[in-house]
């Protein structure tokens, strides 16, 4: 059946402020780069040492613009009762591309690699920004493509609107709600502080005097022993390792949340799932990335397999909201919610245990490196390794029980995979 939108048809709001949502990311990250932009050349020529992060910022902020440029046209379609905007499609998947893209990032990283050993800051600035870009996205295209491979995704619309959120009102919310916590955990510590005038005191001359050091080794050497004490570390994975993926995995599928009752069915909210995740992926790792010395290659490399678990378990939330609200299956939302909040966890409590323990020597506990860098970089290549596997694995088994399911004739075209 053919789906017609006509002209006189009533005004589509959900379109309308979505549109007003990627506007202003539009203005903001036009803003951004623009700004990095100037103060990175600026820089370039003052010998501060930050010319190529900061430009890297600019880079991926100006790649955020045209991305969110994209999805405010298709989203206008609808806006604007044009019927393309209906029309449903698939993610582009193709064989060729599980040799072309990983041989894309290895050159990239290489070549990064190589730029960053020279040392020389002009190369840096000119070749790193783009390098990040070919090491961060083309992995991130991969993976929704390896998930969604041969699934109906929907209207056009509301597949890049579910993108455009995900770049936008999404992080900006789990950003928000993280900074809260936080905010609100200092501000009960200090309270707990101001009963023990002896330690208050302690602390602000702590901080006095690490605001007052310029040279980053020294300013380590400081808070060693803080970052050492294990009620510091208790309260880090604490927040990392459980409160930051309660957050996230809530949020990162917001789009579906909105959408649920209207998207079809759980496979289709499984794709919108890991595009969601895949947009918060583009904004975490390329902000994360923005690091133009000897360390960048295992900065982005680390990002590439981070983006994939942001895909996966959003995909699996997504999966699981369009199964609670089309049919009622409200158990395997919550056992769905709390397992990939599990998985998240582990990962980064693997990741601050790997950093922590790298930095071992720094801390004044060089015995860490070799009791826990090993265990923490096992398990994250075995999360890696395991997630993967879910990914594939999901894909398949959304295809067998497509076949397995006879689709009513009564459905529309675009909801038929």
């Amino acid at each position: 059946m053919e789906i017609k939108i006509t002209r006189d048809q009533k005004t589509h709001w959900p379109s309308i402020l979505i549109l007003i949502v990627l506007a202003i990311g539009i203005v903001f990250f036009l803003g951004i780069s623009f700004v990095m932009s100037l103060l990175s050349v600026v820089q370039l020529f003052d010998d501060s040492g930050t010319a190529a992060d900061n430009m890297i910022v600019a880079f991926s902020a100006g790649s955020e613009f045209i991305l969110l440029l994209i999805c405010a046209w298709f989203v206008f379609q609808k806006t604007s009762g044009n019927e393309s905007a209906e029309r449903p499609g698939n993610f582009p998947f193709a064989s060729w591309q599980l040799l072309v893209i990983p041989l894309i990032v290895l050159v990239s990283i290489s070549f990064g690699g190589v730029i960053t050993y020279a040392a020389n800051k002009y190369l840096s600035w000119f070749f790193l920004p783009l390098a990040t870009l070919f090491v961060i996205l083309p992995p991130i295209f991969l993976y929704v493509g390896l998930g969604s491979n041969g699934i109906g995704i929907g209207p056009r619309w509301r597949t890049w609107g579910t993108i455009g959120l995900g770049l936008t009102i999404s992080p900006a919310l789990m950003i928000a709600l993280e900074l809260f916590i936080l905010i609100f955990a200092l501000l009960v510590v200090a309270v707990f502080l101001s009963f023990q005038p002896g330690k208050l005191q302690e602390y602000q001359f702590f901080f006095q005097q690490l605001n007052r050091q310029t040279d980053q080794d020294a300013a380590l050497e400081m808070v060693a022993p803080y970052l050492s004490d294990p009620r510091v570390i208790a309260a880090i994975f604490g927040y990392i390792a459980l409160i930051v993926p309660l957050i996230e995995e809530m949020l990162k599928p917001l789009a579906v949340w909105l959408f649920a009752r209207s998207i079809a069915k759980p496979s289709q909210g499984f794709v919108l799932g890991m595009l969601s995740g895949g947009a918060f992926a583009v904004i975490e790792s390329l902000n994360a990335s923005a690091d133009g010395s000897e360390s960048w290659p295992v900065v982005v490399g680390v990002r590439a397999g981070t983006s994939l678990l942001h895909i996966v378990l959003t995909g699996l939330m997504g999966h699981a909201i369009v199964g609670a609200f089309q049919e009622k299956r409200i158990g395997r939302l919550f056992a769905t919610y709390f397992s990939v909040v599990a998985i998240h966890g582990i990962w980064n409590a693997c990741a601050i245990a790997a950093g922590l323990s790298a930095n071992g020597e720094a801390l004044g506990r060089p015995e860490w490196m070799a009791a826990f860098l090993p265990a923490s970089l096992c398990g994250l290549g075995v999360l890696g390794i395991g997630i993967f596997t879910v990914l594939i694995a999901s894909n398949r088994k959304i295809h067998t029980l497509a076949k397995a399911t006879p689709v009513p004739v009564s459905l529309p075209v675009e909801d038929k995979e």
